[in-house]
C-alpha cells in the first residue's frame, strides 16, 4: 500500500497503537515520492503545548508577540516541497483544526503578525492512535478536516499481530544497533529468538527497538543470546517454550506430554499456530494434525 500511495499528491491518514512505527511509515511514504529530495519534518503535536504550537507550525515576524525579537519559519514553509508528518494529531486543539484546514484548502500560510500569506508546497501526511471518528462525535476533532486528512487511510498493525516481520524487525535493529555501538554482532540465538516470538509486545516496534539495542548492549559475544534479553522477557519461557511452567505427573504417556506442550503453547501464544509450531520445533502440520486428532476425539466421546 506504501508503494501505492507514495508516488501520489494524496493526504495519508496513517493509524495505529502507539509504538506501531507510524513515523516509519510517513518516511517510507516521502522517501518513495518525488519528493524524496526535498525536507521530511516531522511535529509531535501531544508534545508541543497549545499556546506553542501555532507559531511552530505557521511561524511568526518580529514583534509579532512578547519575545518575537526576529522573524521565524514555520514548519510549513520550511517544508516546502517535501513532506510535514503531523504526529499524534487527534491532540491538536480545535481552533488550530480550524487553521490547518484553511492551509489545506487554500495552500497558503500566513505568519502570527503578518498581513500577507505565503504560498506552500507541502505533502501533509498525519498519525494518530486515537479514534479520530469517536472524537468527531465527541466534538473534539472537525469532521471536515478528517475528510481532508482520511483521502487515504493506512493502518499500522500492532506487532502482535504480524509475528511473521519479527526475525526481520529484529536483525533489522541488530544491524542498526551494532553500528551505533561499533560492535560485530550479526546472529541471534534460537533460543533468544524463542523469546523473542513468545512475548506479546505491548509496546509495539519501539519496545522491540529498546530490547535489541538493550541486548546488543549487554551481549559478550557477537550473537543476542536468551540471557543478553530482560528478565521479564527471559522469565516467560520454560521447559519446551510454553509460557510459564507445566507440571505432568509421573507415568503420563508421551502422546498426552505432546499434546499438553502444545495446548499450553498455544494458549501462551493467544492461538497463534505458526508461532507455537516455531517454539516447538516442529512442522505447522503437527499442530493442525493434533488438533484434528483432539477435535475427533472429543467428537467421538
Amino acid at each position: 500500500m506504501i508503494t501505492q500511495v507514495a508516488p501520489t499528491a494524496a493526504t495519508v491518514l496513517i493509524v495505529g497503537e502507539s509504538g506501531t512505527g507510524k513515523e516509519l511509515v510517513a518516511r517510507a511514504i516521502h522517501e518513495r515520492s518525488v519528493r524524496s529530495a526535498m525536507p521530511f519534518i516531522a511535529l509531535n503535536c501531544a508534545a508541543v503545548p497549545e499556546q506553542l504550537m501555532e507559531s511552530e507550525l505557521f511561524g511568526y515576524e518580529k514583534g509579532a508577540f512578547t519575545g518575537a525579537t526576529q522573524a521565524r519559519t514555520g514548519l510549513f514553509e520550511a517544508a516546502h516541497g517535501g513532506t510535514l508528518l503531523l504526529d499524534e494529531i487527534g491532540d491538536m486543539p480545535v481552533l488550530l483544526q480550524t487553521k490547518l484546514l484553511r492551509v489545506l484548502q487554500e495552500g497558503e500560510v500566513r505568519r502570527l503578525g503578518a498581513t500577507v500569506s505565503k504560498k506552500v508546497d507541502v505533502r501533509l501526511i498525519a498519525a494518530t492512535h486515537r479514534d479520530l471518528h469517536e472524537a468527531v462525535a465527541q466534538g473534539k476533532f472537525r469532521q471536515d478536516l478528517l475528510y481532508r486528512l482520511e483521502v487515504v487511510r493506512l493502518p499500522t498493525p500492532a506487532l502482535r499481530e504480524r509475528m511473521a516481520d519479527l526475525p526481520d524487525l529484529v536483525y533489522t535493529f541488530l544491524k542498526q544497533f551494532a553500528q551505533k555501538h561499533s560492535k560485530v554482532m550479526t546472529q541471534v540465538s534460537e533460543d533468544a529468538m524463542a523469546l523473542l516470538l513468545a512475548h506479546a509486545w505491548p509496546g509495539n516496534i519501539r519496545e522491540l527497538s529498546n530490547v535489541i539495542e538493550r541486548a546488543v548492549i549487554f551481549a559478550q559475544s557477537e550473537r543476542i543470546e536468551a540471557q543478553d534479553l530482560p528478565t521479564h522477557l527471559c522469565a516467560g519461557l520454560a521447559v519446551g517454550g510454553a509460557q510459564g511452567s507445566i507440571s505432568v505427573p509421573l507415568g503420563t504417556s508421551l502422546k498426552d506430554v505432546e499434546d499438553l506442550l502444545i495446548r499450553k503453547t498455544l494458549e501462551a501464544t493467544s492461538g497463534d499456530k505458526n508461532m507455537t509450531a516455531k517454539l516447538l520445533g516442529i512442522n505447522s502440520r503437527t499442530i493442525y494434525r493434533k488438533l484434528a486428532e483432539t477435535k475427533d476425539t472429543e467428537a467421538k466421546e
